[in-house]
């Protein structure tokens, strides 16, 4: 994998190999499954028998991947599997990386990335947006938090999930530990993706009945139930048995499944929402729907606009070309909290207000500070800034770390939105799970102007709170082109294991 394949895939967990298949190829694969179809809606057993279909497992390109990603000696785990054949396609979906399934897992150690299952699916026909089958939740391949059930149930996305776009030809892969699933299909005609599993020669398959018949343990039949369930046993089929000590000897729960007792104990006192913290986690920001009310929404804009004198003009980071985000110069007010009295009032208020401080209790611990207090005042067709930030290479600056049901970051950045902010409008973007990224950024992620569609924009209503991580998460502006000025509030707060300078300090160096 080249570098920006290694950054993408990083961060999203999946990537898309463009026309991998020529139309020829796509062709004979779907008259392949058609007739392989003709008894019934599921491929049969022997599907893999067919020659275009081991060739598609086989292909040097999926290969190559393969081993780039899993590892050298990587071997086929599942599949062929049609997804969403004979109505499997329930929405619900499956995987996340809160490692309780470790031989499944994505991560770091020592420098070298660890992918230990990963899931290829060719696309037999186009899909374009709506069209249902494959959807996947982006950078959760690389959660520590564990995913919320409605989200897993499709209860509620939280706004989450996406459906990656296709054309006939196309091969994507991601990692097994990503979240995902199936849904209906709506497109034109059948649905034609075609999935292999692949996995690290040394995890142990999906399917356990696969390995290979062992009498070492012939001696154990007549063993207690429990012991007989500790030994090793290939033609175990499903979950494993749950063994726990009881007494002065040990049982099997009713139920097989996965028991993996913690030391985390949840805090009942510690006002933390569980779907806020998997976002949180996930992408690197939170969206808090009407921080403000009316009154103090009227009164803090008309602070800025009664004190315009002290808006100043900023350059456009002209030693970083970018096509997509020129513009004019931006627009910004310091130190607003300063203004003033009655006009520091309603920007004060922003300062500990309790949708803050509930949150960076959790984010950072106690004893963070605000360092400054800037609004963004930039006129229609001001230029954007340049994607900046991120996890690597990772310093106490921008760090992100999970440990022990704790997040630590040391840098936090709060904006309140003082007016509407549309899909058309321009500012904030930022990169979903690029907090946790091992890989430098490409430059035209830097620039925007080969963002790999991995580039979002946040739409967002006057009076919503955003809060993201400073120095760890991907982000930037794209250019402003809303009707009327560009105006939020800017603090920064930064942990108590930093040292601490003053504005006025940091002017005089």
């Amino acid at each position: 994998m080249d570098d920006d394949g290694n950054y993408r895939f990083d961060i999203s967990g999946f990537i898309v190999l463009p026309g991998v298949l020529s139309p020829g190829e796509v062709a004979t694969c779907n008259e392949a499954i058609d007739q392989m179809l003709s008894g019934g809606d599921d491929l049969p057993p022997t599907a893999g028998a067919c020659d275009s279909l081991v060739q598609l497992r086989d292909h040097p390109v999926l290969a190559g991947y393969a081993e780039s990603l899993c590892g050298e000696g990587f071997r086929l785990d599942t599949g062929p599997v049609l997804l969403g054949a004979g109505g499997k396609a329930d929405g619900r979906l499956s995987g996340g990386g809160e490692w309780r399934d470790w031989s499944r897992a994505y991560f770091h150690r020592n420098g070298v990335r660890h992918c230990q299952g990963l899931m290829a699916v060719w696309a037999l026909c186009d899909v374009g947006s709506g069209d249902g089958g494959l959807v996947v939740i982006p950078a959760s391949h690389n959660s520590e938090v564990e995913t919320p059930e409605g989200l897993l149930s499709g209860v509620d996305d939280m706004g989450l999930l996406e459906q990656p776009i296709l054309q006939a030809g196309d091969l994507l892969l991601c990692a097994d530990a990503l979240v995902r699933g199936v849904q209906p299909w709506h497109g034109a005609g059948p649905s034609r993706l075609l999935s292999y599993g692949f996995a690290n020669k040394h995890v142990r398959p999906h399917d356990w009945s696969n390995l290979d018949a062992d009498d070492t343990y012939s001696w154990a039949v007549d063993l207690p139930s429990a012991e007989r369930a500790v030994l090793h046993d290939p033609q175990r089929e499903g979950q494993p048995a749950v063994v726990r000590p009881e007494g002065g000897t040990s049982r099997i729960d009713l139920e097989p499944g996965i028991y993996h007792p913690s030391i985390y104990v949840r805090n009942p006192d510690a006002a933390i929402d569980e779907k806020e913290f998997y976002h949180w986690d996930l992408c690197g920001h939170l969206l808090v729907k009407g921080a403000m009310d009316a009154e103090w929404l009227a009164a803090a804009n008309e602070a800025i606009e009664a004190n315009e004198d002290r808006i100043v003009r900023e350059s456009r980071d002209g030693d970083k070309p970018s096509v997509r985000l020129q513009g004019a110069n931006r627009s910004k007010m310091a130190e607003v909290w300063s203004l003033p009295e009655p006009h520091c009032e309603p920007l004060r208020r922003m300062i500990a207000h309790p949708e803050v401080v509930s949150r960076l209790n959790w984010m950072m611990g106690s004893g963070y500070e605000a360092t400054k207090c800037d609004a963004f005042c930039s006129k229609p067709g001001a230029a954007g800034i340049h994607l900046h930030a991120g996890g690597t290479t990772q310093s106490e600056l921008n760090h992100y770390t999970f440990r022990n049901g704790r997040c630590y970051c040391e840098y936090v950045n709060v904006a309140w939105q003082l007016r509407d902010v549309t899909a058309a409008d321009g500012g904030f973007c930022y990169i979903p799970g690029s907090h946790k990224t091992a890989y430098a950024m490409p430059a035209g992620i830097l620039s925007a102007d080969d963002d790999m569609g991995m580039i979002k924009h946040l739409e967002m209503e006057a009076g919503d709170l955003l809060i993201f991580l400073a120095g760890a998460q991907t982000h930037g502006a794209l250019p402003w082109t809303g009707a009327e000025d560009r105006r939020c509030v800017l603090l920064q707060y930064r942990s108590r294991n930093l040292s601490w300078e003053s504005a006025s300090a940091r002017k005089r160096r």
